[in-house]
């Protein structure tokens, strides 16, 4: 997905400023590192349940990690399944703004991406540090 895609498809979500952040993949998308599979929002507990009342299926994907899922949509209510856990409100201080949407920074994705340490989180953290030495 591109930019544009991710942006206009959490609009139609209409989450209330501070309640979520989008994080994963999607910052390196909206900076134009590269597009995104999916996205992945972490959202507050209240979030989470209101998605959860509206239909939004819990699957389990190990431990600590039991995201609600729609469309291309993962909403987490943690991200504790790593040895990088931000808070929602650690995420917020840093976060970045892009036409209305709250996108986790790409520090912190980086850090997450470096504590996961997954085959694609490798290259991820590669194009990062390249973006970095961009600009």
């Amino acid at each position: 997905m591109t930019k544009e895609d991710i942006i206009n498809k959490v609009k139609i979500l209409d989450l209330p400023k501070g309640s979520y952040i989008v994080f994963g993949s999607c910052p390196l998308a909206v900076l134009g590192i590269r597009e995104a599979n999916d996205i992945d929002l972490l959202v507050s507990q209240e979030i989470y349940e209101k998605l959860k009342k509206d239909g939004w299926e819990e699957i389990d994907k190990g431990p600590n990690d039991k995201p609600l899922v729609q469309d291309v949509f993962e909403a987490h209510n943690n991200w504790n399944f790593s040895s990088y856990k931000p808070t929602l409100k650690d995420l917020l201080v840093n976060a970045m703004e892009v036409d209305g949407i709250t996108f986790a920074s790409l520090e912190d994705v980086r850090k997450w991406k470096v504590a996961s340490g997954r085959p694609k989180d490798v290259n991820d953290i590669k194009m990062i540090d390249n973006y970095f030495d961009i600009i």
